[in-house]
């Protein structure tokens, strides 16, 4: 009976636990049950009587979980949906498991679990948000902490990896508070003390900052409203619809506003391959059966020069055309295809980022793109419309552009990109200096059909790059949510989700540099990741004989 109550305990624990990783994101944005979450999860592990029963409780707790935070998946791919929610429940559940190993260990239980705690969490993301499939930088337990702007400062010495740190020591002291031990409980107390001590006037400290703030380009972000299935399949007859709508809503904005020094469009809005030079004379010798495919891009051309302002648009990039005769008729190949955000210039210039990050599973099968014909099954059978067929860039490019304040180095991350801790650190600083004083993430988060919630959720991650980096971020997004946020996290103005519009954005542009740009990067998460293989290969191998000996929290 007493160890059917453990049980029942443990699977509440574990349920509980879910609830408040959950209740923390958006929509309810209730960020201080963060802690809790890790907290009860902690003595879920620490009260198991058995590693079955707290793995299953965990994942299980955390897999329906997880069903609701992607059932926006569906729409996409039904049979991706329970696949990736599975995938990303395991985690919690490695964590439990190695928390209740690591408890029980007689030499590693005694550690502060101010210590231990946060060393597993930030071990285990560095392995989902850095290593497997080219890495799923989301929902990492401190990512709420951006709310909270006085104590996410200091992201801009160790990354986004703080808030993981700084939530996993408090858990872990919470949890030494409720049944002490000694020498745990003081370590712990003095690990929290030594951060709180730290983060807090470090975090005034550069709130208080106003003269490393200087005037920036204004930018006019238009927010189109594109379903995502009309982006899949978009025929030439819905694009001659849909793109002047597009033209006419920013000559609206453009007059309503007074006008900007830039105007950007989001990811993809801009059907056609003709932006690059020598693909548009490929397309024009081919004949007029191919003009639609070099037309808008030539109306963007157009529009810059009566705006008089650079236009940032995103739009597909084909190289090395060839044409093929089948039975489907005369069509086009491209050698090299990407994924691209082009700056268009009033004079005719023409600067271009291609994507780095491909989305896995978005624009990209990992691993199992070496097999072609393995990978168009499983896309026909989990995501019927898609293709992948893109490359990723070999170099970060940076675009530069003119304004009142002199020159200007702009970072164009594209969708998924501006959650790359990595990347968008690349394109900010180059050999210790700052060479990027805005980032600019075109989106197109169609994909998230009525989900709101994913959509905050998508801009709560990338706010971390403006701490990390000091840089201000604007997100020009199709469907929403298009946003300013600037160098402390702090969103400045946001649109409605999922309707058409515009934002005018002002910001200022910080001259600091961060000891995350310029040292550190993702480093903590490697020595984490180090460190949890170590406390791993130290309890199979020396702490074999001490397990369940000693310290043991199971009566938590």
């Amino acid at each position: 009976m007493r160890a059917s109550r453990s049980t029942a305990s443990v699977w509440g624990l574990a349920a509980a636990s879910a609830c408040c990783a959950l209740a923390a994101l958006p929509p309810l944005d209730l960020w201080g049950l963060s802690f809790v979450g890790v907290f009860l999860l902690v003595l879920a592990a620490r009260r198991a009587g058995s590693r079955r029963t707290v793995i299953l409780s965990t994942f299980t707790t955390y897999f329906l979980a997880w069903l609701w935070i992607n059932h926006w998946i569906i729409g996409v791919t039904l049979a991706g949906w329970p696949v990736l929610s599975a995938y990303v429940a395991l985690y919690p559940a490695m964590a439990a498991w190695l928390l209740r190993e690591i408890g029980r260990d007689r030499n590693l239980g005694r550690w502060p679990s101010a210590v231990t705690v946060p060393i597993v969490f930030i071990g285990l993301e560095c392995v989902r948000g850095l290593i497997i499939f080219d890495g799923y930088p989301w929902y990492f337990i401190g990512q709420p902490l951006i709310e909270a702007t006085i104590l996410a400062q200091p992201a801009d010495i160790i990354g986004v990896w703080w808030g993981s740190l700084f939530v996993g020591a408090v858990a872990g002291l919470c949890v030494d508070a409720v049944r002490p031990v000694h020498r745990r409980s003081t370590g712990s107390s003095i690990v929290v003390g030594v951060l709180l001590t730290l983060a807090v006037p470090y975090g005034a400290w550069r709130l208080a900052q106003d003269d490393v703030l200087s005037s920036g380009p204004s930018i006019l972000a238009i927010q189109t409203n594109l379903p995502q299935d009309n982006k899949i399949g978009w025929s030439v007859q819905a694009q001659f619809a849909d793109v002047p709508s597009f033209i006419e809503l920013t000559l609206e904005a453009f007059e309503a506003t007074g006008g900007a020094d830039l105007v950007a469009w989001p990811e993809t809005m801009v059907p056609g391959l003709g932006f690059d030079r020598g693909t548009r004379a490929s397309l024009e010798a081919a004949g007029p059966g191919f003009a639609h495919l070099h037309h808008w891009p030539g109306r963007i051309e157009q529009l810059s020069s009566v705006l008089r302002r650079p236009l940032l648009v995103g739009s597909p990039t084909w190289l090395d055309l060839s044409q093929s005769v089948d039975e489907r008729g005369t069509w086009m190949e491209g050698r090299t295809r990407y994924n691209s955000a082009v700056l268009v210039e009033p004079g005719g210039g023409l600067q271009r980022y291609d994507k780095v990050v491909l989305t896995p599973f978005g624009e990209r099968m990992p691993y199992v793109e070496h097999w072609p014909w393995l990978e168009k099954q499983l896309l026909i059978f989990g995501a019927g419309g898609m293709e992948f067929n893109l490359e990723a860039s070999d170099r970060a490019e940076v675009l530069s552009m003119e304004y009142s304040g002199g020159a200007c180095g702009i970072g164009t991350p594209i969708c998924f990109e501006d959650t790359v801790p990595g990347l968008c650190r690349d394109l900010v600083y180059f050999e210790g200096e700052k060479r990027t004083m805005l980032l600019m993430n075109l989106s197109n988060d169609g994909w998230f059909g009525g989900d709101d919630a994913v959509r905050r959720t998508h801009e709560q991650v990338a706010r971390w790059r403006c701490i990390e980096n000091r840089v201000p971020l604007i997100r020009v997004v199709n469907t929403g949510v298009t946003s300013w946020t600037d160098s402390l996290g702090r969103v400045q103005a946001a649109t409605q989700p999922r309707v058409s519009s515009w934002l005018l954005c002002e910001p200022k542009v910080d001259s600091r540099r961060t000891m995350f740009g310029t040292i550190f990067g993702n480093l903590v998460a490697w020595l984490c990741f180090t460190m949890l293989c170590g406390l791993v290969a130290w309890h199979c191998t020396l702490g074999r004989s001490s397990r369940d000996e000693g310290v043991s929290d199971a009566g938590v």
